[in-house]
């Protein structure tokens, strides 16, 4: 996949329309729609997106997101998408919907397709929709709404996912993306009390503006160099040591290596129990003890 943060003109594309936070499941019934259309039809299909979420812009209350934008890329590259055009909001912001159709859609890529979600807007006061694209079809292309999504009478939405994330629902966030909800990040050193109390972690930094579960003990896999381990993650402030700056602290399981300034990915799979503060040091080695045999329990 061709990644491109400009326009350029690319004709007769399929595309895919949205932000595609998560990537999650009714977001690849949108690309692979796309993809599918592009290549019965002898195309080369594009996915046209955003650096940071328009809703975002302009309520700092929704600029939390599920992952970052190269992960999401990443997850987007899979689906075998041709062309990402990876746009700076700012940009397009004053355009109306008819503008935003014409002058960047029609004019650059001569769309032949259009794929996007039931409510996904674009231009001033969100005049861009469905309705909208349908109304236009005369432009040259065919437009394809993919309806609402349900997975047990949950609708299928980056909103959804958020809110099980922040509420601790890990499995019931992973059923909508239709993956482990993850998070990356390069391995940084710590206090290395753990390391002295016989338990060595990998700590990574939660990355800005992405959607936290709640403070407390994970069961999470670890991904290092393509293999996955098993893991304690203590996400939070560490009350017993520190109490003050919140990190994601794996201990790997039967991993022995020294893998400061790495990159590596934790997947979240069950809760383990709420993070708290020990009397002693000694206590908290118990707990982690207990820890480690509860995730040494657990299938995947």
């Amino acid at each position: 996949m061709e990644i491109l943060n400009s326009l350029s003109e690319n004709k007769d594309l399929s595309l895919a329309l949205g932000f595609f936070d998560g990537v999650h499941i009714a977001h690849k019934k949108i690309i692979n729609t796309c993809v599918n259309l592009a290549k019965e039809n002898n195309l080369k299909s594009a996915v046209i997106t955003f650096k940071k979420s328009p809703g975002g812009y302009f309520d700092k209350e929704k600029n939390i997101n599920i992952q970052t934008l190269n992960d999401r890329l990443e997850l987007i590259s899979k689906i075998n998408v041709d062309y990402a055009y990876v746009l700076d909001f700012e940009d397009f912001k004053n355009l109306t919907a008819k503008e935003y159709l014409n002058d960047v859609l029609i004019k650059y890529f001569s769309p032949k397709f259009i794929v996007t979600g039931f409510n996904h807007t674009f231009g001033k006061n969100k005049m861009g929709n469905s309705e909208f694209l349908y109304a236009n079809e005369s432009l040259g292309y065919k437009y394809i709404e993919i309806e609402k999504m349900r997975l047990d009478n949950t609708l299928i939405s980056s909103t959804n996912i958020k809110k099980f994330i922040q509420k601790g629902y890990i499995k019931e966030a992973s059923n909508l993306l239709g993956y482990d909800f993850n998070i990356s990040g390069m391995v940084i050193k710590g206090m290395q009390l753990a390391r002295n109390l016989g338990y060595k972690t990998a700590n990574i930094k939660m990355p800005d503006n992405i959607v936290q579960p709640p403070y407390g003990v994970y069961f999470v896999l670890v991904e290092y160099e393509g293999k996955k381990y098993k893991a304690v993650l203590n996400w939070g402030i560490k009350p017993t040591v520190d109490g003050k700056t919140p990190v994601l602290e794996a201990h790997i399981l039967d991993f022995n290596k020294d893998i400061y300034g790495e990159n590596i990915k934790i997947y979240f799979k069950s809760p383990i129990r709420e993070e708290k503060r020990f009397n002693n040091l000694e206590e908290l080695k118990t707990a982690i003890a207990g820890d480690i045999e509860c995730v040494l329990t657990l299938g995947l």
